[in-house]
Formats: structure tokens, C-alpha cells, sequence
């Protein structure tokens, strides 16, 4: 298989996430999370632009959060879908749109109108083109808006990860199967502590409560995810504020994904 031709299905695993997981409780959870990193206790008034919407948690949540108007777009045909089907669940709201659309699309960018909130998380690393991806987000800022993105931190890890994941999307089911398994046991159980053992059980019984996720969709996220182009934090601030104009808000660090607040 050539190179530029390996890719992952990020819209297929996030239909399972949906068929499998969805509930009135994850969507509290991915509100929650949103609004708290936001500081609002609410979106009333506010038009929120989701940038790869994936399986529509998070379009759902700035809705529940009353949310002025709601734009959805993805690249992946099952993303798409799967955030339609939610739409249509609560009624297919007038002020709720999803939409079929690639950030790196010029054209398709210059027909959408600049966002209140911007947010795009876990998605822009993802495209092939980081920067230009940032960048073409960016343009649906205006004065006062807020910028919310999530990236992959870069690490020295970075180079073993690209060839793993390489691996993975070249397998097949099965081989997919073993490896997910191996990582969860490598990264998870492959301990003799008790109290290690305790809290990855307890890591992954709760896993849903950082921001309403699977666990076992994110491994799959994580080992298939490609393309793959992580940043470091020094990088993206960088780029924001010093390319961009952007004011830095906050940055949270301690997972895989770095989330980053930005305000116009």
C-alpha cells in the first residue's frame, strides 16, 4: 500500500461510538467539559462552529448549551451522517446544520461566516496540513471570538508512533484486533503492582467522564489516526500568537491532546 494512500476511518469508529455509547449521561459529561474549559455557564446567544465533527457530541452539547446557531461540517461522509442522525434525534433544529466540508477546502471556508466559538478538537492534526489547517480555522475568527482547539503533543515518542500507526492501518481486522489489544495490555496491565492494576481499572471504568468518550473507540482513534502531525505547545502558542495575532487564554497539558484556548 503507497504511503499517501494509508487512512483511517475516523467517521466508521465514531458511528460505532455512537451505536454502542451514546447516552443522556455522555452528552452532561461532553457538556460539561466544554463549558468548563469554555467558562460559560452557557452558549445563549453564541454561534459555535464544530470543525470535524466526528460523531456530533460536541455539536450536541453547544446545542443543550443553547447555542444561537450551530454549524457542523467534517470531511468523513460517516461523520457526517452519524452527527446528522443526532441532529434528527433532537428534531433537526433550524439553527443546527450539518454540513459536508473540508478545512483545507478554500472554497468551501469562504461560504461559511465567521464564529463566536471556534472549536476544533483533536481534529487538525489530522488533516494532512496542520498548519494550513490552523490557519484556515483561524479565518472564521472575529474580534472577540474564542479560539478552542485540542492537538497531539509532539514528543520524542512522535517517530514510534508514525510507524505504528502506519502498521495499523495497513493490518487487517484481526491483526487491528491484536494490536489494540496489545497496546491496552502494554500501556495498562503489563504491571505487577496491585495498585497499578486498580487504578487502569479504574481509568477505564471511568474513562467516559473527562469528556463523554469510549474508551476502547479512543484506542482505536489513537492507534489508527492517520495522517498524524503533533505539535509541541511552544509551536502552537507560537503560531497563534505570534503568526496569527491570537491572545493566548489557557492551555492544559497532561494527556495526549494539548487543549488550547485563543481569544481574536
Amino acid at each position: 500500500m503507497a504511503e499517501d494512500k494509508i487512512t483511517f476511518s475516523f467517521g466508521k469508529n465514531w458511528a460505532q461510538f455512537i451505536k454502542a455509547n451514546f447516552s443522556e449521561e455522555r452528552i452532561a459529561i461532553a457538556q460539561q467539559h466544554l463549558l468548563k474549559f469554555l467558562g460559560l455557564k452557557d452558549l445563549r446567544g453564541m454561534y459555535f462552529l464544530d470543525i470535524g465533527c466526528g460523531s456530533g457530541i460536541h455539536s450536541l452539547a453547544a446545542f443543550k448549551s443553547d447555542a444561537r446557531h450551530i454549524i457542523s461540517f467534517d470531511v468523513d461522509p460517516y461523520s457526517v451522517a452519524t452527527t446528522r442522525k443526532i441532529n434528527e434525534m433532537f428534531g433537526s433544529p433550524p439553527h443546527w446544520q450539518v454540513m459536508h466540508g473540508s478545512i483545507l477546502d478554500e472554497q468551501f471556508i469562504r461560504t461559511l461566516e465567521p464564529a463566536d466559538i471556534v472549536y476544533s478538537w483533536g481534529v487538525l492534526h489530522h488533516t494532512g496540513n496542520l498548519w494550513q489547517a490552523i490557519r484556515n480555522a483561524a479565518t472564521f475568527l472575529k474580534p472577540g471570538s474564542i479560539f478552542y482547539i485540542a492537538i497531539y503533543d509532539k514528543t520524542s515518542d512522535t517517530p514510534y508512533w508514525i510507524d505504528i500507526k502506519k502498521k495499523y492501518n495497513r493490518s487487517t481486522w484481526v491483526g487491528k484486533k491484536l494490536m489494540e489489544c496489545s497496546y491496552v495490555w502494554r500501556t495498562f496491565f503489563n504491571t505487577t503492582s496491585i495498585s497499578r492494576l486498580k487504578q487502569s481499572i479504574n481509568y477505564i471504568k471511568n474513562y467516559q467522564t473527562s469528556r463523554g468518550m469510549a474508551f476502547w473507540t479512543d484506542v482505536k482513534d489513537w492507534l489508527g489516526g492517520w495522517p498524524y502531525e503533533p505539535a509541541t505547545q511552544e509551536e502552537i502558542c507560537g503560531f497563534c500568537e505570534g503568526t496569527l495575532g491570537l491572545e493566548r487564554m489557557k492551555v492544559k497539558t497532561g494527556e495526549a491532546n494539548i487543549e488550547y484556548l485563543f481569544k481574536m
